[in-house]
């Protein structure tokens, strides 16, 4: 993996793990990741196929550069985020579910057995880079 070229990272549904894809290929699976300049991306075409479906699929994610440690200095406020395609129309924060988050300094993505926590972190006072878009 180059850590100097952006990752896509996802939650692997069948390997309960995070899938790191590079350049178009998965370059590795892992339990933690920490990501700077992030972007919680959503596809809405992929979501609309699950709502229509009832089937998952891999629509959503984390883009960002692989880091080994989040500067705790630099950091002002975190909130931990999640995404449900069936309650929302991109990632939110656990506390404030109404407003899309979009973009974080840094992200910390874990997993455990059956479960994925996503943390957002911020540097500057207001944690959360919206889109203004109201969920459903």
């Amino acid at each position: 993996m180059d850590k100097n070229k952006r990752v896509y990272v996802y939650f692997n549904l069948h390997k309960k793990v995070w899938s790191v894809r590079q350049s178009g290929r998965i370059v590795e699976h892992t339990k933690h990741i920490k990501l700077r300049d992030c972007r919680f991306l959503v596809s809405q075409a992929g979501r609309e196929k699950v709502l229509r479906e009832k089937k998952k699929n891999v629509h959503a994610g984390v883009s960002g550069y692989v880091i080994n440690s989040i500067p705790e200095y630099r950091i002002f406020s975190e909130a931990k985020l999640t995404y449900n395609p069936y309650r929302y129309k991109g990632f939110v924060a656990v506390n404030d579910p109404y407003e899309i988050v979009e973009r974080s300094d840094f992200a910390e993505l874990q997993c455990g057995e059956g479960w994925r926590d996503v943390w957002g972190c911020w540097t500057v006072d207001y944690p959360i880079n919206l889109k203004g878009v109201k969920n459903d």
